[in-house]
């Protein structure tokens, strides 16, 4: 009898642990555009936007304090020539992203409360972020116009005697940002979102430091990774960089941004289905 109470307590326990998570967590997606800041793109502004899209958890530990986890997925892009930069240098790369972050909600909220059911927040946290930037050349051998990963050509002297290493295709990422959300059902919330990423790489762009040695990147990483160094000739004629001579800004990071919409449905949405069916 003792032994059968015991388990009818845990049981009667493990329960409403499992009703108060599923009552706490959330679970939906996030839709809108994202863009960079960086050595082609200096302007802190939505140039360049592009779609990215995501999935996000939430956790609410109580009306104030939110637990976020999140995956995003976009593509960043900039080009020199819509500055009249005649460095000329442009880059594309898809961006993938993994961040765990807190909310705090400036009122009490909570889904599906008819009270509490608006709130603007304030976020930050930690990610990591893959990335690999990109540019469409014409090779200077076949003259036909392709598509090249940018990392693997050291453009910058990356890998070779003497220069850094070649940077990483995988960064850190400190998300921060401000957003709004409402509860619009007994279990759905909506929002919008805004959020800037800090990262510690100023590569994002493969644009960073000097100009090298075209002789001794030539026998690197080939003529074309020469022609991906320095792209200056495409605007003026037989002109080219000298070694040394400044490509980037080593001193300013890279950044991207996201903004965009949310929607979530509370966990014990899908649990009420099952029990229904």
């Amino acid at each position: 009898m003792k032994r059968f109470i015991i388990i009818l307590i845990l049981s009667f326990v493990t329960i409403q642990s499992q009703a108060q998570f599923l009552e706490r967590s959330e679970f939906g997606v996030t839709v809108g555009v994202g863009n960079y800041f960086g050595d082609i793109n200096p302007k802190y502004n939505f140039y360049k936007t592009n779609l990215m899209i995501g999935a996000i958890y939430r956790y609410n530990i109580n009306p104030r304090w939110v637990l976020k986890a999140s995956a995003m997925f976009g593509k960043v892009e900039a080009y020199d020539a819509d500055f009249d930069n005649i460095r000329n240098l442009n880059f594309e790369s898809k961006v993938n992203e993994l961040a765990l972050s807190c909310e705090f909600n400036f009122f009490d909220y909570q889904t599906g409360s008819r009270q509490h059911r608006i709130t603007p927040y304030i976020f930050g946290g930690i990610g990591v972020f893959f990335f690999n930037p990109k540019t469409e050349i014409t090779d200077p051998l076949s003259m036909e116009k392709q598509w090249v990963e940018l990392q693997t050509l050291s453009t910058e002297g990356q890998g070779m005697p003497g220069y850094d290493s070649p940077y990483s295709l995988v960064n850190v990422a400190v998300p921060f940002g401000l957003g709004l959300k409402v509860s619009i059902s007994k279990r759905v919330c909506i929002g919008m979102e805004w959020g800037i990423r800090m990262t510690f790489t100023d590569y994002l762009d493969d644009v960073s430091k000097d100009y090298v040695d075209r002789a001794e990147l030539t026998s690197w990483s080939g003529d074309l990774g020469v022609a991906a160094s320095d792209r200056t000739y495409e605007i003026i004629p037989n002109t080219y960089n000298q070694a040394g001579s400044m490509r980037g800004n080593p001193k300013v990071n890279d950044w991207y941004q996201f903004f965009g919409l949310t929607i979530t449905t509370k966990l014990n949405y899908f649990k009420s289905k099952c029990n229904t069916f």
